[in-house]
């Protein structure tokens, strides 16, 4: 039984209920040593991450390698698809948060622009199989966030009201996807890849900005 307000909580993956950037960064400097191109910092790759792998390689290359990107990217995916649950684990607080919402019964869907059969194992690895109502990634090659369609497509089932979803991300790209799924309950996240002065300052703003998963709790309870 739902004795929340809200129906639904949206979630994107990287950054926001999982910190995946050190294998991502691994993966995409192996590609990147194979073509004898110099490797990024961390720092670097939390503001590649967040439009998709293609973005992310292309960004990883710079202006002045993007011949060498159908190379890089293969042997980044190749290496990627080995290698993505190294170190990649859910924040701290974040499954206790998720377990309270769950128990007031709201679904919780992701929906990221990571692979999705990558997508799948994570969020099984981090959270258990079949812990959220349902998974939507983007095939390779596939339209990414922040078009919602393919959010919108494989949730139909479930008539979502978006008056009373949240939409939980950690990035300009996040908030302008919420804004076209149609849902003002905007919660950025300040623990994931992008600064919460960015976030402050991104148009359109966000609802609130929380500062620690445990305060997913006070959405769920309809105080933030």
């Amino acid at each position: 039984m739902n004795t929340s307000f809200y129906q639904a909580f949206v979630f994107d993956m990287d950054g926001t209920i999982v910190d995946s950037v050190n294998d991502i960064a691994s993966s995409v400097n192996y590609a990147l040593r194979l073509s004898n191109l110099p490797c990024r910092t961390r720092e670097e790759y939390i503001s590649f991450i967040g439009n998709g792998s293609v973005k992310l390689v292309q960004r990883a290359l710079g202006k002045d390698h993007q011949d060498k990107y159908e190379k890089v990217f293969a042997d980044y995916y190749n290496h990627y698809k080995v290698h993505y649950n190294d170190t990649t684990k859910p924040f701290k607080g974040l499954i206790e948060a998720l377990n309270y919402a769950k128990e007031k019964g709201i679904l919780l869907f992701i929906y990221t622009n990571k692979p999705e059969k990558i997508a799948f194992d994570v969020a099984d690895k981090s959270f258990g199989k079949n812990y959220f109502t349902k998974l939507v990634g983007i095939p390779l090659g596939g339209v990414v966030k922040p078009d919602p369609q393919a959010f919108f497509k494989a949730t139909e089932e479930y008539h979502l009201d978006m008056k009373k979803v949240a939409y939980f991300g950690d990035s300009g790209t996040d908030i302008l996807t919420a804004t076209n799924l149609g849902t003002k309950n905007i919660y950025s996240v300040s623990w994931g890849y992008k600064t919460k002065e960015f976030l402050e300052n991104f148009n359109p703003h966000p609802k609130a900005i929380l500062n620690n998963p445990l305060e997913i709790k006070k959405v769920v309870d309809n105080l933030i």
